[in-house]
């Protein structure tokens, strides 16, 4: 924008400026060394341009700084350089020195004044009026513009957080990721680490597993590439784990609850992990031999490993958790038993690991395989020995998983068949991308039609070429077949990964009623309460939502902690957290504003990787450090027009 024409008046003294802005009211302004006559005048500011501008900087006898009356006397007209200068000011009033000295640049102080400085209008768009649609991060955006260089304000206080930066409103679990990437920067990861434990018991699993919502969020896209979040938290979490016993956290007092978890994964280990801390007894009950629930029987161990797993359960264990393992609902306990020994409220976090079917002829041939199925199976016992070509039908991340392990039980040939495209898989890009390294083919808008055999042997499938349409309940194109397209994709194996369902056996043998069901035979949990249609009884994870990511497992694990919480005290459930946050001082992250390369992981060659090592390797301390110096620290930091008013009021100036 450019300025328009206006009339420059030069004040004569204090008695003729007061008479100026009588006259011509609104329509004046006054520069008198405050840095934001540029902004007003540019940026117009202001719904009605100035027709005039009166300068008091003219005025004589208002420029000194003396000390007097056991005090310091400085003249409004004082530049900021002067001030920052002053041997005396720098002496005995550092603070005031130093507000000084952070305000804008050398060119800015040489021409600014004390006056000016502390009576300028803010330039802040969240000041310039009520009805303004700017979306900042104090409006409840993702971002401050003053970190991209408009209308930045310079503070030797920092920046002040008063809403959630895009990262932390990204996460389902709404983890402070700028508050512990700050402590990383100043060399406290033991205190990072606490930081994480707030939110989230599992953090080395998350740094390995977690589809990292918080850089799809991470505002530094906007210059660069995002911060690697999970990297740098996959670290945090493996040093919890060499540093356990600092971080075993038992409740300084018991409060007499008790509280059920039907089901050891992530929703189950996290809601344990929160109620033990506030001195519930919590007791978990999963009908597999080891907790982990689809983390350990789920998720292949080159993603996860056991050894990983086992630690980050041993954690939440020795805070005093129980675990009575190999019990499983409606055939070695119920609800009712629960109830009757004496449990005051129960968690239900059953997970979903039904596998749904093709629906498709012939499709209960031995050689097609439910897709978490066939990933517990190898856990169970091994890899089995696959040979010729397999075809995996699905495209999340249960699909992805299924491939590269049947790849590395000896496939020679491994397929994916999805009905839509590249850009409508759920599954994460990583994963795609590195089952692509490892020579894993997909084929796109493609879909099975029927399991073709030859007497008992299967011969592949029938499958037909889709095309995309109008979008579905999903939000995605419906694919939608092509007439006359149909061809033999042969296949000596089929993994079948197209989601799971719940398995909700024995939920409902019960005296006290029936928990009410979804129509897709989910638990009716209130998503913000987890609160069942009967008393005491809460859900979350996989079992209310269907299949979910482990973050979002935790994070209802641990929301659905708090409601207990609430509920046996008998306070009113808590509601979903929003972006709100109470405002924090934030230290502000210089280094962040430079253009700077993403620090990635290690990774074993895609022709050196095996079933059971991790494909990656674990960031050291220093690459941790580097990227934490990539956070921009995501605050708004138009609090104040400077530091020197806070200044001059912590100095106790009049």
């Amino acid at each position: 924008m450019g300025m328009q024409k206006f009339d420059h008046i030069a004040a004569k003294s204090l008695d003729d400026a007061v008479t100026q802005l009588g006259k011509f009211r609104k329509s004046a302004v006054v520069v008198a060394g405050g840095t934001d006559i540029l902004g007003i005048l540019k940026d117009e500011v202001h719904p009605v341009y100035p027709k005039v501008v009166l300068d008091l900087k003219t005025i004589e006898g208002l420029e000194y700084i003396r000390e007097e009356g056991g005090g310091l006397k400085v003249g409004a007209l004082t530049t900021l350089t002067t001030i920052q200068k002053n041997e005396t000011v720098r002496g005995k009033y550092g603070l005031l020195a130093e507000a000084a000295h952070a305000v804008a640049s050398p060119q800015l102080r040489n021409m600014g004044t004390i006056g000016g400085n502390i009576c300028q209008e803010p330039r802040c768009w969240y000041y310039r009026g009520l009805d303004n649609s700017f979306h900042c991060l104090r409006k409840g955006g993702d971002e401050c513009p003053a970190f991209r260089g408009e209308n930045r304000f310079h503070s030797i206080f920092g920046s002040m957080r008063v809403g959630r930066p895009g990262c932390s409103s990204n996460c389902p679990d709404n983890i402070d990721i700028p508050r512990y990437m700050e402590r990383i920067r100043a060399g406290d990861i033991a205190e990072a680490a606490r930081i994480i434990l707030e939110s989230n018991p599992l953090p080395a699993v998350t740094g390995r597993v977690c589809p990292h919502f918080c850089e799809q969020g991470c505002n530094r896209v906007n210059q660069d590439s995002a911060v690697s979040v999970r990297a740098v938290e996959r670290r945090v979490g493996d040093y919890i784990l060499e540093n356990v016993q600092s971080y075993i956290k038992k409740p300084v007092a018991e409060n007499g609850k008790k509280v059920a978890i039907v089901g050891g994964g992530p929703a189950g280990l996290a809601c344990a992990h929160f109620l033990r801390t506030k001195g519930f007894a919590a007791t978990i009950y999963d009908k597999q031999p080891k907790l982990g629930g689809m983390l350990r029987y789920g998720i292949p161990d080159f993603r996860l490993s056991p050894g990983v797993l086992d630690q980050e359960i041993d954690f939440v264990l020795k805070q005093g958790v129980v675990a009575k393992t190999g019990m499983q609902l409606g055939k070695d306990f119920t609800l009712d038993s629960l109830k009757k020994e004496g449990y005051d409220a129960i968690f239900l976090a059953l997970g979903s690991w039904l596998a749904k079917g093709m629906g498709v002829e012939n499709e209960k041939h031995p050689n097609i395989l439910p897709g978490i199925n066939f990933l517990e199976g190898v856990k169970w016992n091994g890899p089995p020995a696959l040979s010729g070509r397999v075809a995996v039908i699905g495209g999340g991340n249960t699909a992805i998983d299924a491939a590269r392990t049947a790849l590395r039980c000896g496939a020679k040939d491994v397929v994916i068949l999805y009905r839509r495209t590249r850009d409508e898989m759920p599954a994460e890009d990583e994963e795609i991308e590195d089952a692509i390294k490892e020579g894993i083919r997909i084929e796109f808008l493609v879909t099975p039609k029927k399991v073709v055999l030859d007497g008992k042997n299967l011969v592949g499938l029938e499958c037909a070429r889709m095309k995309l349409g109008e979008p579905d309940a999903s939000g995605r194109p419906r694919p939608v077949e092509i007439k006359g397209s149909e061809f033999l994709f042969k296949a000596n194996w089929v993994v079948s990964a197209l989601g799971q369902d719940q398995n909700l056996l024995g939920l409902n043998n019960t005296s006290f009623g029936a928990i009410k069901l979804t129509k897709g035979n989910g638990i009716d949990a209130d998503p913000e309460t987890f609160q069942t249609s009967v008393a005491g009884i809460f859900a979350g994870g996989d079992v209310a939502t269907g299949p979910a990511t482990v973050v979002e497992a935790i994070a209802a694990g641990r929301k659905t902690a708090l409601n207990i919480e609430a509920y046996l005290r008998g306070d009113k459930l808590r509601l979903a957290e929003g972006k709100g946050q109470a405002p924090i001082l934030r230290p502000i992250n210089e280094d962040a504003l430079k253009e700077s390369e993403r620090v990635t992981m290690a990774e074993v060659e895609p022709c050196n990787r095996c079933l059971d090592k991790e494909d990656y390797i674990t960031l050291k301390d220093d690459k941790v450090s580097m990227e934490a110096f990539r956070c921009l620290d995501c605050s708004c930091v138009a609090v104040n027009a400077s530091d020197l008013a806070p200044a001059l009021v912590a100095l106790g100036a009049t």
